[in-house]
Parts: C-alpha cells; sequence; structure tokens
C-alpha cells in the first residue's frame, strides 16, 4: 500500500471526513460540508473513487478504480485540484440554495 501524504496544492477548506460514524478511515472529500468524492470499499477488498460533479437522477455517475485507498486519495485529490474552480461554483450555489430553504423555511410542512 501507498504511503499517504496531502497533496500541498490542495486548499485547507478541502477536508477528509468519514462517511459515517462506522467508517474507520476518512473516505469523503469535502469543501464546505459537500462531499465530492467517496472511497467506496468493494467486497473483494479493492476501493473505487466515486466523483461527484452534480447531484440529481440526470448526474452522471463517475467511478474510477483505485490500485489501493491511499492511491485513490492522492487521484481524489488531483481530481478536485483540476476541476476545482467548477467545484467552488457548484458548492457556492448549493450552499446558497440550502440556506435559503432553511431561512424560508418549507411552508408546505407546517401545520394550518
Amino acid at each position: 500500500m501507498t504511503e499517504y501524504h496531502r497533496h500541498p496544492d490542495l486548499a485547507d477548506d478541502f477536508i477528509w471526513v468519514r462517511r459515517s460514524q462506522y467508517e474507520k478511515p476518512d473516505t469523503a472529500l469535502t469543501l464546505h460540508n459537500v462531499v465530492l468524492v467517496q472511497m467506496l470499499d468493494r467486497i473483494d477488498g479493492g476501493w473505487v473513487a466515486r466523483l461527484h460533479m452534480g447531484d440529481g437522477m440526470d448526474a452522471p455517475l463517475i467511478l474510477r478504480q483505485c490500485t489501493d485507498f491511499n492511491s485513490g486519495r492522492h487521484g481524489a485529490e488531483r481530481w478536485v485540484l483540476r476541476h476545482e474552480a467548477e467545484l467552488r461554483a457548484i458548492v457556492t450555489k448549493k450552499v446558497a440554495r440550502v440556506r435559503k430553504e432553511v431561512a424560508q423555511g418549507d411552508r408546505s410542512l407546517r401545520p394550518s
């Protein structure tokens, strides 16, 4: 297995976190709590990186096979660096939309 070292060009606001409370290693690369990349373990013990370029049913499912966990993390960080401007724009729009919905509240769920 390769040794992991965070990419030196990766900004500090990109953070590796656990996808769930039961995860042992940090398997999700996030920006402002929005998942950009997930490392998924395969049934045979290998790893796959799922790259998130968008949300919704029409968003492409982008999967990349990894030779091991740490090389997958390296590849994920390099992908984020290549697409950083686009990913930041997507996350900014998503966070703004969530803040607006939280601030206004969903009136359809309120009792009359």
